[in-house]
């Protein structure tokens, strides 16, 4: 029971059976206001403002069902349960048609089986309120990243300060896990985009992705792809669909959304769902290269395969992949535009210059960028994005 208890306003004729009720709750720890009429309850409704509205059906002057439709067209989102006498199963019919949340048999020979349907309907409240904060506040982030679109496209600039603002806070930690990264562009927009995000109470999200091209309608890319992912975290949170747990269904979407916009741009990316209590990583790839690279305290290695980008075809398919993580470690993420700053002349130098380089310094953001002379850079031929994600043990 939380520390202020629920109010719950009875409507009932009887007095006798009034106050059985009355006493009933408050000794369950509920605050209860009487009404012995359908009038005077609507009128406590307007006043009190209870949590919950427990109504008999068969009243003299306005009956329960009267007050039912006045009360759900006046407070939609008021839990309201009806009290049925055995005979009136119709009429309780009737009011769960009208809005009811549930109804209760009288006599009422086992309390129990009322405190039960309160503690079901308030729960119920309470989630759709919940519900509705979250949806309020969705619309907000939405309205603001339409903002941010509009000047992405007024003003390169300022849009440039917007688009880093929609960037996770660096260094930061979730439980054991740190997540750090660092953006090089080489426009005032970039078109490297990375996120980390808590799930839920067991899972961490993290993607990097790099859209094709540059500029403006690059940058709008990355936006989408952040409201994309938003929509689909909030989905999860409501409980309606847990396809952001599943990297490849999550990247089947994406692939799919982004190609239906026929913007002419695609993007890699690699997305994966960290199980904190088992360390266990799940994976996908859509097109991502270099691969990510694993260190264990002793040796590096690539992980990820080959794999098809998002956007660019309709028919491509992601597989989801699971590796047990070690118990210390670093996976380091880096876009493909490192690959054209590196001195080696073949791909294949290049990928085994990174995997040396992963398993040979301390791995940081700064060393990184001093080992791979990022840090003495002019003007880039494409965007570099770095990301790290790390755990002690």
């Amino acid at each position: 029971m939380s520390a202020t208890p629920a109010r719950i306003l009875t409507i009932e004729d009887e007095p006798m059976v009034r106050e059985i009720l009355t006493a009933y709750m408050e000794d369950s720890g509920f605050e209860v206001i009487q009404a012995g009429d359908g009038r005077t309850g609507i009128g406590l409704i307007r006043s009190e403002q209870p949590d919950l509205v427990l109504c008999d059906l068969r009243m003299p002057g306005m009956d329960g069902l009267q007050v039912l439709a006045a009360v759900t067209r006046e407070f939609p989102d008021l839990p309201i349960l009806v009290v049925s006498g055995m005979g009136g199963i119709s009429d309780a019919i009737q009011a769960l048609k009208l809005g009811a949340w549930d109804y209760v048999t009288k006599p009422i020979e086992d309390m129990a089986v009322l405190e039960h349907a309160i503690a079901n309907a308030l729960e119920r409240a309470r989630l759709l309120r919940e519900n509705r904060e979250h949806r309020e506040h969705l619309e907000v982030v939405n309205e603001q990243l339409q903002q941010t679109v509009r000047r992405l496209q007024e003003d390169e600039a300022a849009a440039r300060r917007i688009q880093f603002q929609l960037l996770p806070e660096n260094d930061k930690q979730f439980r054991q896990y740190r997540f750090s990264r660092h953006l090089l562009t080489s426009q005032y927009l970039s078109g490297d985009f990375v996120d980390y995000f808590a799930i839920d109470g067991d899972h961490l999200g993290f993607y990097i992705a790099d859209v094709s091209g540059h500029g403006v309608s690059s940058a709008f890319v990355t936006v989408m792809l952040k409201s994309y992912i938003g929509r689909y975290r909030e989905l999860h949170r409501q409980n309606r669909d847990r396809g952001i747990l599943n990297p490849a269904e999550t990247l089947g979407r994406l692939n799919r959304e982004i190609f239906s916009c026929h913007m002419d741009k695609y993007l890699t990316m690699f997305y994966g769902v960290i199980h904190w209590p088992s360390n266990l990583l799940r994976y996908s790839s859509g097109g991502q290269f270099p691969f990510p690279i694993l260190f264990d305290g002793e040796q590096s290695c690539y992980v990820g395969k080959k794999s098809l980008p998002i956007g660019l075809f309709d028919f491509a398919s992601y597989q989801t992949e699971t590796l047990q993580l070690p118990p210390r470690f670093t996976l380091a993420l880096i876009s493909d535009g490192i690959l054209e700053t590196l001195p080696q002349t073949t791909l294949r130098d290049k990928q085994a210059f990174l995997l040396d380089l992963t398993g040979g310094i301390d791995l940081t953001i700064e060393n990184l960028i001093q080992e791979l002379g990022l840090d003495q850079t002019g003007l880039l031929p494409d965007d570099i994005t770095l990301l790290l994600v790390q755990k002690a043990e």
